[in-house]
């Protein structure tokens, strides 16, 4: 995109060694944007990010240390927008730096789960979304929430993050499902919110006779690992479980691609990108029975729902769908289907690129025309 005769400048604040804001940034730089992106430590090797530094104390007291950093690097950069990736982190450092204009992101927990904490958690957010001139959401659900803290319904734009074209060429290779052992794949954060015990407890239920034969996959990494892994053996999972930590893309589709069933214990979610690469590559989604996901999940047709935290609906969901070869072989189809009409990753930020240049236009646009 251009300015005139030079390329847009986008100042991008996220979380380094977050794949999403590594995915964000890669895409304007691709796009011909000159992007200067920010985050606090740690940044990932090869990762295009400057530090905040302030990593040695809680990240509630480094954001308003690190406003005049900000400030600094915008008196120079002077960027058209500034992009604020998930809402009282970098959201709230942005607008406290006065960044103007602003597009913000909210991708699930940031506004589902942060304004419910205290009410100077609701303040932030309400704060961050009032100072915002535009507003991106990957599920309808957070833009109906953004709605409820302030934000005009002209303000936002629904936009999942999609996959790439490499899930959907993952899925097409996939053969037949096995005859013999099922395999399940969870693929999130081992962090509370994601409650992965349940999926470990579930877990224990099956691995035993008489039920069908599973193999259960956990792919991740965060501050559950050690516990869940002490979960795991001490309910005798030693055999039939296994941890593998954060994976390539390449390596991650593979893992897809040979399991039958994935499996997401969130306690809450937006539009979940594991989701939507499971439906790409072919896995048979049961997911907890939230609205996010029933943005993309109609139980027992394209997937199945249970109750958050509720180990013995997930067993049964698990049987149903492992005996129910008919069930995931239609699921498939339909969910490919989906994911090429909605979610593809070039087409939706396509849709984010044009809302910050018609961002950018209106922001600069004289008072009084239109």
């Amino acid at each position: 995109m251009l300015i005139g005769e030079r390329p847009a400048k986008i100042l991008i604040l996220g979380e380094a060694r977050v794949i999403h804001t590594q995915r964000w940034s890669r895409y304007f730089r691709d796009r011909g944007w000159t992007v200067r992106a920010l985050s606090f430590p740690p940044i990932p090797a090869g990762a295009a990010a400057e530090s905040l530094g302030w990593s040695s104390i809680p990240r509630a007291l480094a954001i308003p240390l690190a406003v005049r950093h900000v400030r600094r690097l915008m008196a120079r950069f002077r960027p058209d927008i500034t992009s604020a990736l998930f809402i009282p982190d970098y959201g709230w450092l942005a607008a406290l730096a006065g960044a103007r204009p602003l597009a913000v992101s909210a991708w699930g927990s940031d506004v589902l789960v942060s304004p419910e904490k205290s009410p100077l958690h609701r303040r932030r957010i309400r704060y961050v979304v009032s100072r915002a001139d535009h507003l991106f959401a990957d599920a309808e659900v957070l833009g109906a929430r953004l709605e409820q803290l302030g934000a005009r319904p002209d303000q936002i734009t629904i936009a999942p993050l999609g996959v790439s074209e490499s899930w959907l060429a993952a899925g097409a290779s996939r053969r037949d499902d096995n005859p013999g052992t099922v395999t399940v794949v969870q693929s999130r954060r081992l962090e509370p919110l994601y409650q992965v015990e349940t999926y470990i407890d579930a877990a224990a239920q099956l691995l035993r006779p008489p039920s069908p034969q599973f193999r259960f996959v956990v792919i991740g990494e965060g501050s559950r690992h050690g516990a869940l892994v002490n979960r795991a053996h001490r309910l005798g999972l030693r055999q039939g479980l296994i941890f593998l930590p954060w994976l390539s893309e390449d390596e991650l589709q593979k893992q897809f691609v040979a399991a039958d069933i994935y499996v997401s214990t969130a306690s809450s979610d937006g539009t979940s990108v594991s989701l939507l690469e499971a439906m790409a590559a072919g896995c048979f989604p049961i997911v907890t029975d939230l609205p996010g996901n029933r943005e993309w999940i109609t139980d027992g047709v394209n997937g199945l729902l249970f109750p958050v935290g509720d180990v013995r609906t997930l067993s049964n969901q698990l049987l149903r769908a492992a005996t129910d070869l008919a069930l995931r072989t239609a699921a498939r189809e339909r969910n490919r289907t989906i994911i090429k009409g909605r979610a593809r990753w070039e087409d939706n930020m396509a849709t984010v690129e044009q809302a910050l240049a018609q961002t950018i236009e209106q922001f600069h646009r004289p008072q009084g025309t239109s």
